[in-house]
């Protein structure tokens, strides 16, 4: 009797990903780890962002592939996977460095493959002095995104005018944790973040924002003025 290909792949695929996008994504990123396996330039490959944390929600996945050496990956990834590669020589100083996708890999992130464990020795050597991403940087982020939120909303792009004010409230709430020092978690879990250091106005900002289709421009705009 044969086998349902995809009953077959959802035993063998990463384990650490706790929600899958699609399934075209779960198939590419069980072939990717297969094939990490044996290239001797891929020293790790880490899923990090919403998809590997528990009880929230998650529409993408997020990866970070580490190379021992700066060959391209040479790749076709789908649409609803972020790959970034770092090259292995630069990563300790982009940690260092504040680097937000790496630090939030030690934090937080979840090995699919490591060669000699090369990813538990690197979390183990900066879990206890992992610094903080820069409140300064997020600020800067969360200016540019306004800029262009405002611009969208002048020509009544509904849809690229909420993707954006997504990423505009993110950034600020990422921001308002930094000036606490708390790093912050996946974007679906900022608003509780927020709401325990008492910033409550970007929380429902943000909140509604992830939660409900906002086709109205008008309502886009309202959140936008909300003092925060």
């Amino acid at each position: 009797m044969m086998r349902h290909p995809s009953r077959s792949l959802s035993v063998r695929a990463p384990a650490e990903v706790l929600r899958w996008p699609t399934e075209r994504s779960r198939d590419w990123t069980h072939k990717f780890v297969d094939s990490a396996r044996a290239s001797s330039s891929i020293m790790a490959v880490v899923a990090i962002g919403s998809a590997v944390r528990p009880n929230v929600a998650s529409a993408d996945l997020d990866l970070i592939v580490i190379r021992a050496d700066a060959s391209s990956l040479g790749r076709t990834v789908p649409l609803e996977i972020d790959l970034r590669s770092y090259s292995a020589a630069d990563v300790d100083a982009k940690i260092a460095g504040g680097d937000d996708l790496l630090g939030w890999a030690i934090k937080f992130g979840k090995a699919l493959f490591q060669r000699s464990h090369y990813w538990d020795r690197l979390v183990n050597s900066w879990r206890d002095r992992l610094p903080l991403p820069s409140a300064a940087v997020a600020r800067e982020r969360a200016a540019s995104a306004h800029k262009r939120l405002v611009k969208l909303l002048e020509f009544g792009d509904g849809d690229a005018s909420q993707e954006q004010a997504v990423s505009y409230f993110t950034h600020l709430a990422r921001a308002e944790l930094l000036d606490r020092g708390i790093y912050p978690a996946s974007r679906p879990e900022l608003p509780s973040q927020l709401r325990v250091i008492g910033s409550f106005q970007i929380a429902e900002c943000l909140d509604k924002l992830l939660q409900t289709k906002l086709a109205d421009i008008a309502e886009i705009d309202r959140l936008l003025k909300v003092p925060v």
